[in-house]
């Protein structure tokens, strides 16, 4: 099964400081697994930690690019991913996903508390907003779990997690992923029961 291609249109400015259209066609990083049918995503951009260049014309997320599966602290990554249904997964999915995205340490940070629930629980240092494109998929955490459809956004932050998608189509799901500093779930436990912890988020 062959992913929809995703369109990317990137500016930038020309050498009299108009605005201008840089590219425009299919993304050109993208990844399909070998081992899950329907399963895949692509890299429109990423930015490393540091300053944001709006001058040069360099792609950082050309079809050769090098870029991680999970951002370092200040790094940034948009991606846009396929998650065919659940049922298309092999019975050893959990070690066949996180060796295709080098995510056995994700992985292992994200099962401390799910009791192997799901074969996509991880866990990672970022920021994430997830929007859903098309679709429905259910974001499982260690307690609870909210089934999202297309509209709908959700608020990662570097908690544990699974996607699951229990209906028979391929949902496509954004992302965009902010790099922060390593902080355990028990560091973040430890802090919480330290401090006086607001419940302003309704």
């Amino acid at each position: 099964m062959t992913r929809r291609p995703v369109r990317r249109v990137v500016t930038g400015h020309n050498d009299s400081g108009q605005a201008i259209i840089l590219s425009d066609g299919p993304a050109p990083n993208s990844f399909e697994s070998a081992s899950i049918p329907g399963f895949g995503a692509t890299v429109p951009w990423w930015t490393q930690a540091g300053l944001i260049d709006h001058v040069g014309d360099d792609d950082p997320a050309g079809s050769e690019a090098e870029i991680p599966s999970f951002p370092g602290p200040g790094e940034t990554i948009l991606r846009i991913a396929d998650f065919p249904p659940d049922s298309v997964y092999p019975d050893e999915a959990d070690s066949v996903i996180f060796d295709e995205l080098n995510g056995q340490e994700e992985a292992e940070a994200g099962n401390t508390h799910s009791g192997g629930k799901h074969f996509w629980f991880h866990r990672t240092d970022s920021l994430d907003y997830a929007v859903v494109l098309e679709g429905e998929i259910t974001l499982l955490v260690d307690d609870g779990e909210a089934t999202l459809r297309a509209g709908d956004v959700a608020i990662q932050r570097a908690t544990s997690h699974a996607w699951s998608n229990r209906t028979n189509h391929t949902a496509r799901v954004l992302f965009v992923l902010i790099g922060t500093p390593p902080q355990s779930a028990a560091e973040i436990a430890e802090q919480r029961r330290s401090a006086v912890v607001g419940t302003g988020v309704s």
